[in-house]
This record gives structure tokens, C-alpha cells and sequence, in this order.
């Protein structure tokens, strides 16, 4: 792939063997840049969508910095990939004052129309205040503004929880040992029919270990997927190992990146890709018969001073979740998203996400 950038920035995409030979990084390419670009080379990696963050670009990238909606889409096109949803959602979409939906709202759905997406979610706090009053307005509009999405244009409004979200709702009123987490309530109080859910597998895994109950016991991602099924409508399938140096909570128990044997460049620090760390292996106890490790191996499970320390039968793996949670079987369900919190790569490492990107589909096909 050739970049059309004024002065392309060139990175290393990994070879036919990589990671198997970390040593084959391929040819030193220039590194695709803008949508038009990235969009070419995910279809070429055998990518079928992409989810939105943002609708801006590197101003020297065909488009301009900020590309009308329309071009977008006849990129996508192009590529042979559908826009599967946005990040650019939440509860600035809702008018509260009329119970319609507001300016921004009034964008992202005349958005969603053009690229064809059919849900608008976010990652960002459903509430700006830590206590049980703030927490359930914030639900109450979520289910506001769940339903006109749904009944008025047929999309679905999702909250994609990352760390914040497993944090207890801290309401002087209540005492400390029966403050719930925040996902909790929040599931509790919103209307499955109106209001769903992307989970991201590592921020659920490392919350659960950095905010663990007052008894020291932690919140159960299991059950929480299981139970709420029908509101699943994608995974961020993020991969991690458990931390080099255990650290106590609110530590982060689980890295995404560790040194690779071999790995010439960065100072052999790379990226965890796709199904090949301890989240995607799972832990042994918990593993599909016939199944055989990969990558970094099973789950060694936590050491102290981490929380609760020992093996943790909860960390399925990636087959496990993606074929025995029921979600998988429900209509609409059909989204397993490629990210990582460090994907981005340093100076000495400018092709780490794009790397990421290819190797973690080609991991993740080879499950099916």
C-alpha cells in the first residue's frame, strides 16, 4: 500500500510468520493514513466494519481534515466494509427540557442514516455526580432517550462501560459495604428494551480487580454477560496478560503490552494482539475441551498483592464468550470490534496499531 501523504510516515505491518518469528516485522511500508487509506487496508485484512470514534482526519489526508459524511461512506463503500456504530453518542443527544432529541442529537441520527449505522453509543460517565439520586436521573434520561432512538428512528442507544463504570456510587446515605457498583445500577435501572450494552473485555476484567467488594470478592463479568444477553450488541475485544509486577487495587491488574522475545525494535515492548494473552486464552480450569493455549499461554491467575489472588476459573477466554454467550445467537448481534488501549505506537514503533489491527484479525478469523 502506498500512502499519498505529503511526507508518509513509515512503520513496520509485520510479516507472513509474525508473532510466531517476532523477527519478521515485513518490509519497512508507508504507513496508510486518513480514512481512506486505513479503510483499504482493513478490508484488505478481511475486516468487515469499522466503529466510529470521531469523524476527523489528519488534515493532509484526502478530505481534509473533516471530510463530509457522505465521502466517508463512499470510502466505506470502496473498502467493502459497514459502519457498525459510533462512539460519538450519550445523553448530550437528549433535549431534556422537550424529551427530544437535541442539535447534536439531531446530527448523529442524519449521521447514522448516511453511513448506516443502526446504534450510537459512548464510553463516557452517564453521570457527572457519585451519588444514588444523580445516578438514576442519569438512567431515567438514558431510558428517554433509548426509546425515541428506537421507536422514532430504529437505532439502539449503548453504553460502552470502561473503568469509572465499576466504581461504587460512593452516596454518604448509604453504607460503604452495600454501595453498588455503578455498572450494577445501572443495568438494574435502565429498560433492556431501550438501552444496551458493548462490553469491552479488558476494562471489565481490570475494574473488577481494581475496585473489588468491601469482603474482598469481585464483581463477576460472567454472570453480568449472561444476564443481560439480549443487551449485548458488540464486543471490544482487547487482549492483556496479567501485570508484570502485581500491584494492589485500584492497581491495574492486567497489562496490553509485555516485552516479546526477539522483537527487534521498541526495546522488544509490543502490543498484545488478539486472542494470543491470558484474557483470550482464558484460564485453564475454564477452557473448551480440546482447546490448546496460544500466545502467552492460560491465565496464571493473580498473585498477591493483587486482588483476591489465585487462579480464576471467570476468565473464560475469547472462544468460550463469543460461543457461549447466548448473545452471539440473537438477532442483530454480529459485532466483534479489534482494539486495544495501547495500540497506538511510539516513535520507534509507528506501526504498532496498524500491525495490531492486521495481525488481531487474522488471530480472531483463525477462531471461527
Amino acid at each position: 500500500m502506498t500512502s499519498t501523504s505529503a511526507s508518509p510516515v513509515m512503520g513496520y505491518l509485520g510479516g507472513p510468520n509474525f508473532p510466531n518469528d517476532p523477527t519478521d516485522l515485513g518490509p519497512l511500508v508507508p504507513l496508510p493514513g486518513g480514512y481512506q487509506e486505513v479503510f483499504d487496508f482493513l478490508g484488505q485484512c478481511g475486516y468487515g466494519g469499522f466503529e466510529f470514534f470521531q469523524l476527523s482526519q489528519n488534515a493532509q489526508n484526502p478530505g481534509g481534515a473533516n471530510p463530509p459524511v457522505t465521502q466517508i461512506k463512499s470510502w466505506l463503500d470502496a473498502a467493502g466494509l459497514k459502519s457498525a456504530g459510533t462512539h460519538q453518542g450519550g445523553l448530550g443527544m437528549l433535549n431534556t427540557a422537550t424529551g427530544q432529541l437535541s442539535a447534536a442529537g439531531v446530527t448523529q441520527v442524519a449521521n447514522a442514516d448516511i453511513l448506516g449505522h443502526r446504534m450510537i453509543g459512548t464510553a463516557g460517565d452517564p453521570s457527572g455526580a457519585n451519588t444514588i439520586a444523580a445516578w438514576q436521573v442519569a438512567c431515567d434520561n438514558y431510558n428517554k432517550l433509548g426509546q425515541l432512538l428506537m421507536e422514532n428512528y430504529g437505532l439502539k442507544a449503548y453504553l460502552h462501560p470502561e473503568q469509572n463504570n465499576w466504581q461504587f456510587i460512593a452516596d454518604p446515605l448509604i453504607p460503604v459495604d452495600q454501595r453498588p457498583h455503578r455498572i450494577d445500577f445501572f443495568v438494574a435501572n435502565t429498560d433492556p428494551r431501550y438501552v444496551f450494552l458493548e462490553p469491552d473485555i479488558f476494562h471489565m476484567y481490570n475494574a473488577r480487580g481494581r475496585f473489588p467488594n468491601v469482603d474482598g470478592s469481585l464483581w463477576d463479568p460472567i454472570s453480568y454477560m449472561q444476564d443481560n444477553w439480549k443487551r449485548l450488541v458488540g464486543w471490544h475485544v482487547k487482549d492483556a496478560v496479567r501485570a508484570a509486577v502485581p500491584v494492589a487495587a485500584p492497581g491495574n491488574p492486567w497489562d496490553q503490552t509485555k516485552v516479546r522475545p526477539g522483537f527487534p525494535i521498541n526495546g522488544g515492548m509490543d502490543v498484545i494482539y488478539s486472542t494470543e494473552g491470558h484474557l483470550g486464552n482464558g484460564a485453564q480450569a475454564a477452557a473448551q475441551a480440546g482447546i490448546a493455549p496460544t500466545g502467552y499461554g492460560f491465565d496464571p491467575g493473580a498473585t498477591a498483592p493483587s486482588a483476591s489472588p489465585g487462579l480464576d476459573p471467570r476468565v473464560w477466554g475469547f472462544r468460550r464468550e463469543f460461543t457461549e454467550i447466548r448473545a452471539n445467537r440473537a438477532k442483530g448481534f454480529k459485532f466483534h470490534i479489534v482494539e486495544s488501549d495501547s495500540g497506538p505506537g511510539p516513535a520507534a514503533d509507528p506501526g504498532r496499531s496498524l500491525r495490531h489491527a492486521k495481525i488481531s484479525a487474522k488471530l480472531l478469523l483463525g477462531l471461527k
